[in-house]
């Protein structure tokens, strides 16, 4: 057994195709195959069953597929280290993060971030919530920042809460629904919501709709701007809505999920050794979300 069999026997898993694998892993189908033949010949088991073009685990294939995981967590660690050690350290860092908190804020800790570590070059991107835990598991971006739903354990991914996220399901203030003393979960299925979407392949179901009819964006923003000018409902953070809850713009449903608390968080690769930019983007975030 080695650590390309070990990959390989993990991508065919994931993904239940050897072609597939093999096109997430950039290697040659032909390799991967063989390499999945020597680890069943190894152990003396088969892995897989294999219906037609698709591969399933079998029950051994499943009995080790979290112990496997671990080793490419473990190797992956392994290798981060001896890097740090060396010296070697990345002058270009990708970040990404949702818009749970105000852009400005963003902007504000990107130019420091450019002041404090002038020789380090920052790329920041935004990206749904849903889909920041597999940006870094998929070494996509290095950190990532923002409302944690995936509530799974992942050994490829830590998961460090900077704060609590108050996350409100709000209407405009003249909507019908505003106007109930309480509303139901029949009444609630059956108005239009703006929701969350996200491309991660896992399913969520903290971001299912709860309605009968919504639209998915990628961000909050784009949900606030729906529902202040078509008439939806959705769930915003507090942060992103505060100053119009106070103006009376938006109310906040009476509804039993009317108000929820998420955790935000600061995603990075199991292993990865604590960057001192990204402790002090930590800090800043843990700060202003205390005010909440």
């Amino acid at each position: 057994m080695n650590f390309s069999q070990v990959e390989a026997f993990c991508a065919v898993a994931d993904s239940g195709s050897v072609s597939e694998a093999a096109r997430v892993l950039g290697c040659n189908r032909t390799k991967l195959s063989m390499a999945i033949k020597a680890l069943e010949k190894d152990l003396v088991t088969d892995l897989f069953v294999r219906t037609g073009n698709n591969l399933e685990l079998s029950e051994a294939g499943k009995a080790i597929y979290k112990d496997c995981e671990n080793v490419l967590v473990t190797i992956e660690r392994i290798r981060r280290t001896c890097t740090q050690v060396t010296g070697d350290y990345k002058t270009e860092v990708w970040i990404a993060h949702d818009d749970a908190l105000p852009d400005d804020l963003w902007q504000n800790f990107t130019f420091e971030l450019n002041n404090r570590f002038a020789a380090i070059s920052f790329n920041v991107v935004l990206a749904s919530s849903g889909d920041l835990s597999n940006l870094v598991e998929k070494g996509q971006v290095d950190f990532a920042f923002g409302v944690d739903y995936e509530r799974v354990e992942d050994p490829r991914v830590r998961y460090q809460p900077l704060g609590k996220m108050r996350m409100m399901s709000v209407c405009r203030a003249d909507h019908k629904l505003s106007k109930l003393q309480r509303v139901s979960d029949d009444v609630l299925r059956n108005a239009m919501q703006v929701s969350l979407a996200y491309l991660n392949e896992k399913n969520n179901p903290e971001l299912q709709p709860f309605s009968l009819k919504y639209i998915g964006f990628s961000s909050f923003d784009y949900m606030l701007r729906t529902i202040l000018t078509e008439g939806a409902w959705g769930v915003l953070p507090e942060p992103l809505i505060r100053q119009l809850l106070r103006s009376q713009e938006l109310s906040v449903i009476k509804h039993t999920y009317g108000l929820t608390q998420e955790d935000y968080c600061m995603f990075t690769s199991a292993g990865m050794a604590e960057h001192p930019a990204m402790a002090w983007i930590a800090d800043q975030i843990s700060d202003y979300l205390f005010e909440f």
